[in-house]
């Protein structure tokens, strides 16, 4: 293989179908064991994703459009955050001129991705393949190649490889192994759950607010996306320090729902009004800080890592799909270049680096500012450690 890329979500297959479409002729595997089936969070797909979307895969639009139609996706028609005070404040989809966003069955939109790819390598002479199987181990032989250990249905195989991409999000698996370091200034866990209405027969007793609702608090802070009408089903998510009391009450239902009662107004009005239930299994917990490779790729070594593996981003920013499209279609373009010898491994390491730190600079500002301008829980340890987090 030419390029084998470790990890089935948006940036791999981003980075798949990118080179692809740049070198037909380079030989890639994706490797990928994900369950479709299993419920996922980070459901929020800007609007200006569908350009990214469209020069990936022409089709992906028409099945994003199928998927909306059927109920397995909703429109996001903006959002309304109280933040910076209680009141909500709306900024409407309809000022976007890339128009709405979506909330997605996350699983399902990844799952979309793999289809794209596998579609794409089916065609005639294509190189491109996506496998089932789960990753154990590399190793650079000496003859420079990577030897990859997958497992296939209890089978170890050896894959050897030119170029290795980790895209297994943000325990970056294989860079890892590669003797990289992950680093997170700033620490942040997300408790999530799944609330399902059984009021729904009657569209117009039903939850219709197909908004992000954001809301801080003294604790942390809460968002909720309504993610479909048959039945209703909404995804509510806290987010605080893993040292704050709350990290612990969370992990439990009873816990979970006395803070959502207690601590929030609007997301709790809405889950209280439209009789949501939560559901069996939840919550769930999982990292949600911003987190960033040491290093994120070697040209002479011929890895790369991208999307999460990378660099990982604070929920708050809703970026983290778009960030792993763009930068998955970059990378494959990088590597379109670099095998077919129009660019060098100083141009590789130089064109790579300056798009990672151009994103991970606009994020860290943006961030900066939405969590600075919060002054109404002053002294309140969630909001007085996030601030501090900031400061290099």
């Amino acid at each position: 293989m030419s390029v084998v890329i470790i990890g089935g979500g948006p940036a791999g297959c981003a980075t798949a179908l990118s080179l692809h479409k740049n070198t037909p002729k380079v030989s890639c595997l994706v490797i990928d064991d994900a369950d479709p089936s299993s419920f996922k969070i980070g459901e929020s797909l800007p609007p200006e994703s569908g350009r990214i979307l469209r020069y990936l895969c022409q089709p992906l639009t028409k099945e994003l459009n199928e998927k909306i139609s059927k109920g397995v996706y909703t429109t996001c028609t903006g959002n309304a955050s109280a933040w910076s005070s209680p009141i909500l404040e709306e900024r409407h989809s309809i000022i976007n001129p890339f128009g709405h966003g979506l909330h997605l069955n996350r699983s399902d939109f990844d799952e979309l991705l793999r289809d794209a790819v596998r579609i794409t390598g089916s065609e005639p002479a294509s190189l491109l393949e996506l496998k089932k199987a789960t990753f154990k181990g590399i190793e650079q032989g000496d003859d420079g190649l990577w030897d990859i250990e997958v497992e296939v249905k209890g089978e170890r195989n050896v894959v050897k490889t030119e170029w290795v991409v980790d895209a297994t999000g943000r325990k970056a698996t294989v860079a890892t192994k590669l003797n990289g370091r992950v680093s997170s200034r700033s620490p942040l866990l997300a408790f999530y759950a799944v609330f399902v209405s059984g009021n729904y027969e009657d569209s117009l007793d039903s939850d219709n607010d197909m908004r992000t609702l954001i809301e801080a608090t003294a604790e942390g802070w809460w968002y909720s996306s309504f993610l479909s009408h048959t039945p209703s089903t909404r995804v509510v998510v806290f987010h605080t320090l893993p040292s704050h009391p709350t990290a612990k009450s969370s992990r439990r239902s009873e816990g979970f729902l006395n803070l959502l009662q207690a601590s929030s107004t609007h997301i709790s009005e809405i889950i209280t009004k439209y009789d949501y239930d939560l559901q069996k299994g939840y919550p769930r917990c999982t990292a949600a800080g911003s987190s960033a490779l040491d290093k994120a790729f070697d040209a002479d070594k011929h890895w790369a890592s991208v999307g999460d593996a990378a660099m990982a981003f604070d929920p708050l920013s809703s970026q983290g799909i778009m960030t792993a499209l763009e930068t998955g279609t970059y990378l494959g373009l990088q590597l379109s270049q670099h095998l077919k010898h129009e660019i060098t491994d100083g141009d590789f390491e130089r064109n790579m680096g300056e798009i990672y730190t151009q994103v991970q600079t606009e994020y860290e500002k943006h961030r900066a500012y939405y969590y600075s301008i919060v002054k109404r829980f002053s002294g309140e340890m969630f909001w007085e450690n996030v601030v501090r987090s900031q400061v290099t």
